[in-house]
């Protein structure tokens, strides 16, 4: 399983509740596409999917919501 962390520094995984900045949309964590990547690749390129939004976001675009 990846592991990153949103705008606020806060890990999130697949699963974790998250709300998109800019749209107030929120959503689970459905896939995060990390392989072959380092962790700071991750936290700026667009690989994380949410339920239910259209795209691929940036985990720094991302604000963990509750604690998975």
């Amino acid at each position: 399983m990846t592991m990153t962390y949103d705008r606020n520094r806060n890990a999130i995984t697949t699963g974790s509740r998250v709300m998109i900045n800019g749209t107030g949309k929120t959503g689970y964590i459905t896939a995060i596409h990390g392989e072959g990547k380092t962790a700071e690749q991750i936290r700026r390129a667009k690989c994380v999917e949410v339920e239910g939004a259209e795209g691929q976001f940036e985990p720094v675009e991302l604000i963990r919501l509750g604690f998975h």
